[in-house]
């Protein structure tokens, strides 16, 4: 729970920090829909190239995989990711406030580095969210006050 004597500061970082957390969740959700259903090829080239992923398997330490169960699962652990942050941090959300302030900037860090792989290997969408929960969770940090301030 929030200290009784929080000031306005402090819950407006709460605020902050929730928000990022629903944000993360809704993330990992708005992600699950890629999972559903299988990409439709439109010309030739995509109907190879989607054949090669699926069928051709690679010898990796001795499990034979395709490029697209890589891809898949790749892509199941990024969506988990946001959800199990997400779901932490709202769990988490009333605990102490020096507590919050750590992990807002743990949040930070993660998503500064997902932001970075997603600016190199993703697209617009969920670039633009990863930016949106670190630009959130950066404003979490910033707001909550830090130890010299309680």
């Amino acid at each position: 729970m929030p200290e009784p004597s929080a000031t306005p500061k402090e819950k407006r970082g709460r605020r902050v920090f929730t928000a990022g957390a629903v944000l993360l969740v809704i993330l990992g959700l708005v992600h699950s829909l890629s999972l559903i259903k299988a990409p439709v090829p439109s010309n030739d080239a995509e109907r190879q190239l989607l054949d090669l992923m699926s069928n051709y398997k690679f010898d990796l330490m001795g499990s034979q995989r395709t490029m697209d169960n890589m891809f898949r699962g790749f892509s199941i652990s990024f969506m988990l990711a946001a959800l199990v942050l997400g779901l932490l941090d709202l769990v988490l959300r009333r605990e102490r406030t020096q507590l919050l302030k750590r992990i807002a900037l743990v949040n930070v860090l993660w998503l500064v580095a997902m932001t970075g792989v997603s600016l190199r290997y993703f697209f617009a969408a969920p670039t633009s969210f990863l930016v949106a929960a670190l630009l959130v969770f950066l404003l979490a940090w910033l707001t909550l006050p830090s130890a010299a301030t309680n």
